[in-house]
């Protein structure tokens, strides 16, 4: 009997037997007519019984792809745009549509070998290249990015979205001027082009050209009224300006626009502490974190404003959740070691200072040399570069540390401002102080001024206290005091006064004091008031005018030189009442009897609850016992001052009668 055998099928025969076309486009029609009335789940259950692998026509393909795109299913499109492209390979309008849908799912990659794929059937669609452009561009292939953006611009001259697009990676490369030229030609072809907008007024704001930027803000919502994203970016740049109620204002708007902006309860969050106060600005804090509770720019400033609310354990717990999010961050850290200075805790207090050159609030590493940071350890004859980069008030304070290096065989040179070239050339004669480098000038290592406590392993009990360490020119001193002997009364008991700190928006404007607080002094018998102010502080005695507050006239430290005059006139005085400023450091480093006036969370250098300071022998602290009250602040200056002067006068008259 005849053997009878089932015929094998052919390796590549389909599983199943094709879906007949009758059967596919009546799916592809039912699809398409339950798309245009939205209802999109739907869409998909229908087409969910179709393989596309089952189908032979590649434009029923491409319609299935584009269905699936419309019911915005964008990875189940992929596989019928595929299949199109397969069964036809030069169908350029599936291809295209692959990669856009790669490039919507994030699929880079495959996105960008599909536009090549594309691209190398001739294809003259301009937005073909700018989104291969862009898909380029995620890949971090920049300059094919700008050769694709290039392309679309030589189709299509007047394509506003491909030159914002070569602008982001002008500016992403640093040419924020070509930048700039690109969005200008964006918003001339474009006039209401948001993205463009706001990206100019950005890249301004980040140059630091702030007014520029908030002019490009005000422009943006003359045409996007109440935008609270560009509400939120005025915010910030008016804060770089030091228009901080305008900032309050701006920011305002956004959160009352769009309460769920939580960049916009942060930046508030910052002015309120510079305006209304810590309590004001914990508030909003609070709301960012209620937010986003993994906000760690909101945890730390939370951290800072329970700081000034004298919270310190509570501020303690804010750091420590932000640093528990980001174990290295710079603000977390700097922040928190503020903190552990303020309370005394040098040991781990100065290591996390370290971080704040992190922050972008110091210029770390000025000079860029490619040699190690110098660890604190001694060697003879190394050579040693030490920069200053940071404040007036901390190159007066951390320079004791430079004779340290000196004395145990280091060579030393000082790489200061030229302002302070003068001043600083008083330490002893081993420091090398310079503003200028030789182009065959050589060093073993480097290290920032301020990062000297550290690298001492300073703590409260190995300070360099030893004052004074910086002298006033003898010369200067001989002048000074001949000018103040001949225009008041000699035998007075001289007082200099300094009020004012530095009015930038970003340093601490809570330091300085109104005038105004130092009536009681100006109205107590036998002082004399003597004005060691310079800039716009100085202008404030015009707004006071019944107060005797002598002005030293406008030769008074005039020159290229910072403090020349002001350390000869301190010389002259029998005290200096000052505000947290460079003046304050001035005078103890020359050893000058100093009260320091402070507000109730001073800066960490002045610790807490004492009226000393390692810091300088000759100083004392006069602390808020109120915040923002420094009327009774300055009554105990004044009763101080009195007994002060009783007993200069008494031992002035003890000297006097024991020469007779």
């Amino acid at each position: 009997m005849p053997q009878t055998f089932n015929a094998a099928r052919a390796p590549d025969a389909p599983a199943f037997a094709p879906v007949p076309s009758f059967g596919l486009d009546a799916t592809l029609n039912d699809a398409a007519n339950l798309l245009r009335q939205g209802r999109k789940a739907e869409v998909l259950s229908a087409l969910a019984t179709l393989d596309p692998n089952m189908i032979s026509s590649p434009d029923r393909c491409h319609l299935a792809g584009l269905i699936h795109v419309g019911a915005e299913a964008w990875a189940g499109a992929v596989p019928w745009f595929a299949q199109a492209r397969k069964l036809r390979p030069d169908f350029v309008d599936a291809i295209v549509r692959l990669a856009r849908v790669l490039q919507r799912l994030g699929r880079f990659e495959e996105a960008a070998a599909a536009f090549d794929e594309a691209e190398k059937f001739g294809v003259s669609d301009p937005s073909v290249y700018y989104n291969k452009g862009l898909v380029l561009h995620a890949l971090g292939r920049n300059g094919q990015a700008i050769t694709a953006f290039d392309h679309a611009l030589r189709l299509q001259p007047a394509y506003p979205e491909a030159l914002r697009a070569g602008a982001i990676i002008l500016s992403q490369s640093g040419n924020f001027d070509g930048a700039l030229k690109f969005l200008e030609e964006a918003l001339r072809l474009k006039p209401d082009y948001f993205e463009a907008l706001l990206d100019r007024a950005n890249i301004l704001n980040a140059l630091k050209r702030v007014d520029a930027a908030c002019e490009a803000y005000r422009t943006a919502l003359a045409r996007f009224p109440g935008n609270p994203d560009l509400l939120n970016n005025l915010g910030v740049a008016l804060i770089e300006t030091g228009d901080l109620k305008g900032a309050l204002e701006a920011l305002d708007q956004a959160v009352a626009i769009k309460p769920e902006l939580v960049e916009a309860w942060l930046n508030r969050a910052t002015v309120l502490m510079k305006t209304v106060g810590p309590d004001a600005a914990l508030q909003s804090f609070d709301r960012a974190l209620a937010l986003r509770p993994d906000y760690q720019a909101a945890l730390v400033g939370r951290g800072v404003a329970l700081k000034e609310l004298e919270e310190f354990d509570a501020a303690e717990v804010a750091f420590d959740a932000a640093l528990a999010l980001d174990p290295e961050s710079a603000h977390a850290r700097n922040n928190k070691g503020v903190l552990q200075l303020l309370r005394g805790n040098f040991r781990d207090g100065l290591e996390n200072y370290e971080y704040r050159w992190g922050c972008g609030l110091t210029p770390h590493n000025q000079l860029k040399f490619p040699i190690p940071q110098w660890q604190g350890n001694s060697h003879p004859g190394e050579k040693l570069i030490v920069y200053g980069g940071e404040g007036l008030g901390d190159a007066l304070q951390f320079c004791r540390y430079l004779p340290l290096l000196a004395k145990a065989g280091i060579d030393v040179t000082f790489f200061c401002r030229s302002k302070l070239l003068r001043l600083m050339r008083g330490l002893i004669p081993q420091v090398r102080c310079v503003d200028d480098l030789g182009p065959y000038e050589r060093f073993d290592s480097q290290i920032a001024l301020s990062s000297l406590p550290f690298a001492f392993r300073t703590d409260l009990t190995t300070i360099p206290s030893c004052t004074p360490y910086l002298a006033a020119e003898p010369a200067l001193v001989s002048k000074w005091a001949e000018r103040l002997m001949s225009r008041g009364n000699s035998a007075a008991f001289k007082i200099g006064l300094c009020w004012q700190g530095n009015l930038d928006p970003k340093a601490d404007p809570s330091r300085s004091i109104p005038l105004a607080h130092f009536a009681p002094l100006a109205g107590t018998k036998n002082f004399r008031l003597i004005s060691l102010q310079k800039g716009e502080g100085a202008a404030a005695l015009a707004a006071v005018p019944e107060l005797a507050i002598e002005m030293l006239g406008a030769d008074f430290d005039a020159g290229p030189d910072a403090f020349i005059d002001t350390a000869a006139v301190m010389q002259t005085l029998d005290l200096i009442i000052t505000c947290d400023t460079s003046v304050a450091h001035l005078a103890g480093a020359l050893g000058r009897p100093t009260f320091l006036l402070l507000r109730k969370v001073p800066d960490w250098r002045w610790m807490l609850d004492r009226e000393d300071t390692p810091w300088y022998a000759t100083m004392r602290l006069f602390r808020q016992r109120t915040r923002g009250d420094w009327d009774e602040t300055m009554l105990r200056v004044v009763d101080v001052a009195k007994a002060l002067h009783d007993y200069n006068s008494g031992l002035q008259t003890l000297r006097s009668a024991a020469m007779m």
